[in-house]
């Protein structure tokens, strides 16, 4: 008879858990988007180097965001949990800064496939 009324609490630490994760990854998990590389066909060899050491000085840049936003977002969640569990819900996630990674990766991508295209 116990098991019965503990239950329903127990689905519903689970499902907070569940919850509060999602949309949070760091950035070794962002997939870079799938960009063009028809920008760069008509750019000088140096123009493209010059294109891809900002991307990649960049992408850095963002991949350090995600990851610094993943480990907050997850010590406030555990900080919700132990404080007032409802706060669990309107807690953000790093979704954003995923995003702008997962292109700054694909321009990057982009960047080096023409680069290698031109034979520079």
């Amino acid at each position: 008879m116990q098991i019965y009324k503990l239950s329903p609490f127990l689905a519903s630490i689970f499902l907070m858990f569940t919850l509060s994760g999602c949309g949070n990854v760091s950035s070794n998990q962002v997939i870079a988007d799938s960009v063009s590389s028809y920008e760069y066909d008509s750019m000088s060899c140096s123009s493209i180097e010059a294109e891809i050491s900002y991307l990649q000085k960049a992408a850095s840049e963002a991949s350090g965001v995600v990851d610094k936003k993943k480990s907050s977002q997850e010590g406030k969640g555990a900080a919700a949990f132990l404080l007032f569990w409802p706060a669990l819900f309107i807690i953000d996630d790093n979704s954003l800064e995923a995003q702008k990674y997962a292109r700054l990766k694909g321009e990057y991508e982009a960047a080096l496939k023409a680069h290698r295209k031109k034979d520079c």
